[in-house]
């Protein structure tokens, strides 16, 4: 079928408004997920950002607003080792988590069909997953946990995070080893040396 029928009223409704994901729409009209993907795009509704894209654009404003220059490597070199340079030289790596049964759970691997290859500045991980070593690759990671009260930014020094961790997981309401830079952006600029430690 190739979703004629369909309008762009119809897919703004389900897509936009409801929230509905290309697959659940395809099923609904028992057509193929590429096809609802197809005439969305043909009718220029855009497709939504992933939990990843909405961490970087809410770190971009704040670090904007902060006064930096930002540049943002994932449109200027796909193949970039970090997410965002500061002033030509900050190198920022963002993770972003949606709380989920009341824990953070941020991802730091990349799964085995991303197809990354051990490097200097990458391990493999005893699951086959690839992990970038931090302290080598950027100068910080900011965690964005995502709550429906708040938006949790914890500026990290890369060289706190343990060359081949794959995960972090914590509580934002627990006293956990992540919670001394919450809202640390001072780090960025250096003006923190105790809290960096």
């Amino acid at each position: 079928m190739s979703g004629a029928g369909l309008t762009k009223e119809i897919l703004n409704r389900l897509y936009t408004k409801l929230g509905k994901t290309d697959k659940e729409i395809a099923e609904f009209f028992d057509l193929d997920r590429t096809t609802i993907v197809h005439n969305r795009k043909k009718l220029g509704i855009e497709a939504r950002k992933n939990t990843g894209q909405i961490g970087e654009a809410l770190v971009i404003r704040k670090l904007a607003r902060r006064g930096f220059k930002v540049q943002d490597m994932n449109k200027k070199d796909k193949t970039s080792l970090y997410d965002l340079k500061l002033n030509n030289h900050i190198r920022i790596e963002v993770k972003t988590s949606r709380l989920g049964e009341g824990c953070f759970h941020f991802s730091l691997s990349n799964k085995k069909e991303a197809n990354c290859i051990p490097s200097e500045h990458r391990v493999l991980s005893p699951t086959g997953r690839t992990v970038k070593i931090y302290r080598k690759t950027c100068d910080f990671i900011i965690l964005v946990g995502l709550t429906p009260e708040k938006i949790h930014y914890y500026i990290v020094p890369s060289s706190v995070i343990e060359d081949g961790k794959t995960t972090i997981g914590f509580s934002p309401a627990a006293n956990h080893k992540f919670k001394k830079f919450e809202n640390q952006w001072k780090l960025i600029r250096g003006e923190d040396k105790a809290a960096a430690n």
